[in-house]
């Protein structure tokens, strides 16, 4: 049994709960919650869900798939009516449970689709503490190794900001990596954004190295395009030569506004 706790973790599950008090501190009031509705992720044993009580909120969902720990939460906030425990996956939850604010310490292997569903839900802002390569590639600039299909996606729904880093020592038990805070902003313009942009953008760093064209040649079967028909269509969209990965943000979204839906 973790020192702390009195319930075993789960390593299937990424059950490391940051225990350094001043960082659980520093993210409640980094998200600036006073007022506000307020999600949290994965809420454990509850430690991050009191340092956000104190910066007063107006309502408080913990999420939490551990059946153990939506126990003991709902015993540990039996008597604080601004907090509901909800059991089950986040990744789950539909449109209703929907917030302004979003906070969490996020399991590792599942980081990357909570990412995507932020993007679906839109908060107002998110503070996540994650493993520290996916906070760089999540903020990562066009053209840099780290730069891809998840930065552009994040990216082209908020603004990122790096906060820091986050020792595996910060942590009980230690994770075999470092993490980093991470604050997502929405922006204002993304509603605009076509349904398929997803698609599109995954679509095209299948092939980073590549020209759009190219990228498009090798796709076309997503559109039932012939490479005559792919190249036609990359002309149309008036772009240079460069790969797909020196590509910014803003000119994805453009590309997406501008291609027809996949039909596959």
């Amino acid at each position: 049994m973790e020192k702390g706790s009195p319930i075993f973790l789960k390593k299937s599950r990424s059950q490391n709960f940051l225990k350094d008090p001043e960082l659980l501190r520093y993210e409640a009031e980094k998200l600036k919650v006073k007022g506000e509705k307020v999600l949290e992720i994965g809420a454990g044993d509850g430690r991050l869900s009191i340092e956000v009580l104190r910066q007063e909120p107006e309502r408080l969902t913990l999420v939490e798939l551990d059946p153990r720990f939506a126990d003991a939460l709902r015993k540990r906030f039996a008597q604080e009516p601004r907090v509901e425990v909800r059991e089950g996956d986040y990744l789950e939850l539909d449109d209703k449970w929907r917030t302004p604010l979003i906070i969490g310490n996020i399991p590792y292997q599942i980081t990357s689709p909570i990412l995507v569903k932020l993007c679906d839900w839109m908060p107002k802002r998110a503070l996540l503490c994650v493993q520290k390569e996916v906070a760089q590639r999540v903020c990562a600039k066009a053209g840099t190794e780290n730069y891809g299909r998840l930065s552009v996606m994040v990216q082209a729904h908020f603004k990122c900001e790096f906060l820091g880093e986050v020792s595996r020592s910060s942590f009980e038990p230690p994770p075999n990596v470092d993490s980093a805070f991470l604050l997502l902003t929405a922006k204002k313009n993304a509603k605009s954004l076509p349904p398929h942009f997803e698609i599109i953008t995954a679509a095209l760093f299948s092939h980073r190295l590549q020209t759009i064209s190219g990228a498009l040649v090798h796709e076309r079967r997503r559109w039932g395009w012939s490479k005559e028909e792919a190249r036609a269509q990359a002309l149309k969209l008036k772009l240079d030569a460069r790969k797909v990965m020196h590509h910014e943000v803003e000119e994805f979204a453009g590309i997406a506004r501008r291609l027809p839906p996949p039909k596959e």
